[in-house]
């Protein structure tokens, strides 16, 4: 049984999800405790119960302490069942793109569709643009093709939308990933739902004016949603280069202006752009899981506490050596030993 502190390093939720992730791949049973213990509300929330109760099931696992506030959990799985349907309620606007990162590596050639229900673009958490537009064009790269349909968004604090993730597949392999190499294009989408539709223009034309320096073609998508539970805004920045994708988001709220949510996404891109790197600051953490599986590497535009947290969790899990060498950007290779 792995012993896993959940107030170790960064402290959140990262650890309970990489955790669950690598469980049920590897089937190594562990036991967190001080489940996000220096968090304002400690313990299990909703959408990290809805994450364990996913693992759960696919997995067919046994537990103890999955339950909402719970500061210690003990997840044993056992085999993973395919051919699945399954229909998840976060409730809450919880972030259903976490429960996708968790999900998604574990479920590879296992023909499990699953529909969640919860908040697509949200604070604290990749936005579902995000995922659609640089974690999976990344995850192809390394072989794996993952279908996520977004039929409806959900922002905070009503949530009320709804992904649906099926057909993950693949034979993903090792890989490297030095360099963007020469910037091709930008792509974006900017949304807006239940709200004018200007503003969904204004984060773009922001977004734009940054960018033109780049002298390379611009493409921000207009996404416009009427009638959603929700009403909110956003912007997800795509830099395609030659041989790899960075990107970045920002999220509008009650009394920040259009402009500053375009220009705050085009801003954050261009600081990692800056690094030299071939992946940004979001992916920089997220691709480290699919490295250690794969023995991959790539250079990282930012070695964050998140990142190196979730470095010393997947040790825990995989026989493999790692080496870190930088930090801003940094370059992150494995062996498996």
């Amino acid at each position: 049984m792995i012993e896993i502190d959940g107030s170790f390093g960064e402290g959140g939720g990262q650890i309970l999800r990489t955790s669950l992730t690598l469980s049920v791949i590897t089937g190594k049973p562990f036991r967190i405790y001080n489940i996000r213990a220096n968090r304002p509300n400690a313990g299990l929330q909703r959408q990290h119960l809805w994450a364990v109760r996913v693992m759960k099931i696919i997995s067919n696992a046994e537990t103890k302490g999955d339950q909402l506030g719970s500061k210690e959990l003990t997840f044993i799985p056992n085999e993973i069942k395919g051919g699945i349907d399954l229909n998840i309620d976060i409730g809450t606007a919880g972030s259903i793109t976490l429960i996708l990162q968790t999900v998604i590596p574990a479920i590879l050639n296992k023909n499990i569709k699953i529909t969640i229900k919860g908040g697509t673009d949200v604070p604290k958490s990749p936005t579902i643009d995000y995922i659609r537009l640089v974690y999976l064009r990344i995850l192809k790269k390394i072989g794996i093709d993952v279908n996520i349909d977004l039929v409806k968004r959900g922002h905070y604090p009503e949530g009320g939308g709804e992904v649906i993730l099926h057909g993950v597949s693949g034979n993903p392999h090792n890989f490297s990933l030095i360099n963007l190499g020469k910037i091709l294009k930008i792509e974006g989408i900017s949304h807006v739902s239940s709200l004018p539709s200007h503003i969904a223009e204004r984060q773009s034309n922001a977004a734009k004016n940054l960018l033109s320096k780049l002298n390379v073609p611009i493409d921000i998508k207009i996404d416009v949603r009427e009638g959603e539970r929700s009403k909110g805004s956003g912007i997800t920045l795509a830099a395609i280069g030659e041989n790899s994708i960075m990107g970045s988001d920002s999220l509008g709220e009650r009394g920040k202006r259009a402009e500053v949510v375009g220009e705050e996404a085009a801003n954050t891109l261009l600081q990692d752009l800056r690094t030299g790197a071939a992946v940004d600051r979001y992916m920089s953490d997220m691709l480290m899981l699919f490295a250690s599986l794969y023995e991959g590497e790539y250079v990282g535009a930012d070695l964050t506490m998140h990142a190196y947290t979730n470095m010393e969790i997947i040790k825990k899990f995989l026989n493999v050596k790692i080496e870190v060498t930088g930090k801003n950007p940094f370059k992150f290779s494995v062996k498996k030993i």
